[in-house]
């Protein structure tokens, strides 16, 4: 059973953002047809969607970002966590237009209230647009408190998501990355869309880093220039730091599945990242 690190369920606050919109140029929806469940707006669809591709698990990523990404409250995750148990896992989103102690009261409400397994910042789509990069020292106070509580943070990178919210391009760069894992040893950091298309700069600060991990999700699939260089990178360096995700209503599940197995994997690899991977990341039994 599959575990898929960014699956976005259609929540009420959810529906109404680009990611389930019709109608606009999306460039990753390229080669796959919408799934049944995303075009429904229906979770009970998507929870067979799931067992049709053998996802035991989907990762609800928080998000508290500029619209039209736009803000899903964490109660909210956490409601659809309860009422599907098992079937979901939830990270808390930190809205950075709130004052740093409000921020910190949410990670810590997040973990030891909410249950969830991890923390999601986007410092390059925040709402307060005096954050750019996620190495921006005001930031350091969310991390240590992620290595206080022993919990994983996702910072999302890609030059994609930056051009859905019309912000720099170049702010998609990993190097941001580097001096956050340098100065957090003990942070576990998740970088969700693996910086795509900055694969080399991403794959060169893991092989320095060994406290960051990949998520290339939607990028990694035979028809997305430089997706091979991630698989080689998971092949012989970062078998235990590469993961899964589908990118969930962008990708359908099931054929996400069949392009992530379709590639050529060392033994052993391809178990690592659909599931045993993540497992390790969040702590699960």
């Amino acid at each position: 059973m599959y575990i898929d690190m960014r699956l976005r369920p259609p929540l009420a606050s959810w529906v109404g953002k680009a990611n389930f919109a019709k109608g606009i140029y999306y460039p990753v929806r390229i080669g796959f047809d919408r799934p049944p469940s995303a075009e429904a707006r229906s979770t009970q669809l998507l929870l067979r969607e799931m067992d049709e591709a053998n996802i035991q698990i989907g990762v609800i990523m928080g998000r508290q970002s500029i619209e039209p990404l736009g803000v899903i409250p964490n109660d909210e995750i956490a409601q659809c966590v309860e009422a599907h148990a098992g079937r979901f896992l939830g990270w808390g989103g930190i809205d950075l237009a709130q004052p740093m102690d409000a921020c910190i009261d949410e990670v810590r409400r997040c973990v030891t209230q909410l249950g969830f397994k991890g923390i999601s910042i986007e410092p390059s789509i925040a709402r307060d647009p005096s954050y750019a990069r996620a190495d921006d020292p005001r930031l350091y106070p969310i991390y240590e408190e992620c290595v206080r509580l022993d919990v994983p943070v996702n910072i999302s990178l890609s030059a994609v998501l930056q051009s859905t919210v019309d912000r720099p391009y170049e702010l998609g760069n990993p190097v941001q990355i580097y001096q956050v894992a340098k100065d957090f040893t003990k942070l576990d950091i998740h970088v969700a869309h693996a910086a795509w298309p900055y694969v080399a700069e991403m794959i060169g600060i893991c092989f320095v880093c060994p406290n960051v991990w990949l998520s290339p999700d939607q990028y990694m699939i035979k028809m997305v220039p430089l997706a091979q260089e991630y698989v080689k990178a998971a092949n012989h360096y970062f078998k235990d730091r590469t993961m899964f995700g589908t990118s969930y209503p962008s990708k359908p599940l099931k054929p996400m599945v069949d392009a992530y197995s379709d590639w050529d994997w060392a033994p052993g690899v391809l178990a690592k990242v659909l599931h045993e991977n993540a497992r390790r990341l969040m702590r699960i039994d």
